[in-house]
């Protein structure tokens, strides 16, 4: 299918079997005063390529027929010297695809949900020939600091194991992607989550050091945890035990107690942001952690998060209280009993659509063999109404222990 337009000066290909999705980012360019064509089946819009010679592509990773590095390899080939640069979009941030994809040509890449600011700051910075994303877009010293490999990357910034001077100790420094720094929003969010990070101190947060500015270089850097995070273990090891996962779930409370007593709500408890040190575990990544009465910046465009491990009210209203993140560690409860994500859609678009619709599976249903008990509790940190939820850190230790005793 092709949405063929006047041919323009700012015309953009689009390629996307997703029809909701293609739909989305469509109205967003539109709303830029670019002109669109859309092209849900990837050999039609190669087809399409010499006659109607956009000025950049954005192309989805993966479709029938023709991936998207299929698609940024068609591009170079038909077109030669004058290819567009091409931007690849993926609801997966795995970090060997996204190489492959700069490998092949593509000059950036977004993640899906895509927020529209994001789309274009990295639209204009492609139209304006710089050269691609990559981890060679990042110094190898940023002011006394010197970067080793890339520990982390997102659509904003890039984390790197880092050292200082002769120090043997290894701390772990973010970064903002330099093409990124002229963005307001960017910045004002980066500044928050600065913020945010040098204010807490708990034994189960990760640590803020410092914080500076290096010409285009924003930065902060964090104490490093070498103990790897939990979505690698489960990755590593496959299910987990109903007693590790319990211990996991009252550790957890503990800095999450710290935060909801300081008015913080983290907002990304993820399996990849629970970190593990010698025999005790951390919580990190602040980004998207907000004060509860805070009706200061509001960014308009703000990611709010990973769609899997989000409550159904968070997509559908801005108000959220504590128990956004007890929800949060229940979706990662199930994913360690399971050894995998409880709910596989590839798409994000359609799983906030489910969520929204009518939540995760049952914790029942996905671990039927699992004793009630045990399921129970789970039952109630997933409630889809927030006033059927486990309400506060404390009460769910408690409910953690009286499992357990129940288990035993």
């Amino acid at each position: 299918m092709s949405n063929e337009v006047t041919n323009g000066a700012r015309r953009l290909m689009l390629v996307d079997d997703d029809g909701v999705c293609l739909a989305m980012l469509t109205r967003g360019l539109e709303k830029r005063g670019f002109q669109v064509s859309a092209f849900s089946d990837p050999r039609d819009a190669m087809q399409s390529l010499a006659a109607l010679r956009p000025i950049a592509v954005i192309t989805d990773m993966r479709m029938p027929h023709m991936s998207g590095l299929e698609v940024v390899q068609e591009v170079k080939a038909r077109l030669g010297a004058g290819a567009p640069p091409v931007l690849v979009v993926s609801a997966e941030g795995d970090e060997s695809i996204l190489q492959e994809a700069f490998r092949v040509g593509a000059v950036d890449y977004l993640l899906k949900p895509v927020s529209e600011v994001e789309l274009g700051v990295k639209l204009e910075r492609a139209l304006r020939h710089t050269s691609p994303l990559g981890l060679t877009s990042i110094a190898k010293e940023i002011g006394a600091w010197k970067l080793e490999e890339c520990i982390g990357r997102g659509g904003t910034a890039c984390v790197f194991r880092a050292s200082r001077g002769g120090d043997d100790v290894r701390y772990a420094l973010k970064v903002v992607w330099p093409h990124l720094t002229g963005n307001t929003e960017t910045l004002l969010r980066f500044r928050r989550e600065i913020d945010t990070l040098a204010d807490l101190d708990h034994p189960r947060l990760v640590r803020f050091v410092e914080s500076g500015r290096q010409g285009d270089y924003f930065f902060y850097v964090m104490s490093h945890v070498e103990g790897g995070t939990l979505r690698s273990r489960i990755r590593e090891e496959g299910p987990q035990t109903a007693a590790v996962t319990l211990d996991l779930i009252e550790k957890i409370c503990d800095p999450l107690a710290y935060m909801h007593g300081r008015g913080l709500v983290h907002r990304d408890v993820k399996p990849s942001n629970i970190f593990f040190t010698a025999g005790d575990v951390k919580l990190g990544d602040f980004g998207l952690a907000k004060r509860l009465l805070d009706r200061g910046i509001t960014l308009s465009e703000e990611f709010i998060g990973t769609p899997l491990y989000l409550a159904p009210e968070v997509f559908k209203r801005a108000d959220f209280d504590p128990s956004v993140d007890l929800y949060s560690l229940g979706v990662c409860a199930v994913e360690m009993l399971l050894g995998r994500a409880p709910f596989e859609e590839p798409d994000s678009i359609r799983l906030i659509g489910t969520i929204i619709d009518r939540g995760l599976p049952s914790p029942s249903d996905l671990l039927d063999d699992h004793p009630p008990a045990l399921t129970g509790l789970l039952e109630r940190m997933l409630a889809y109404l927030p006033e059927d939820r486990i309400r506060s850190a404390a009460e769910l230790v408690l409910a953690v222990r009286a499992t357990r005793e129940a288990l035993s």
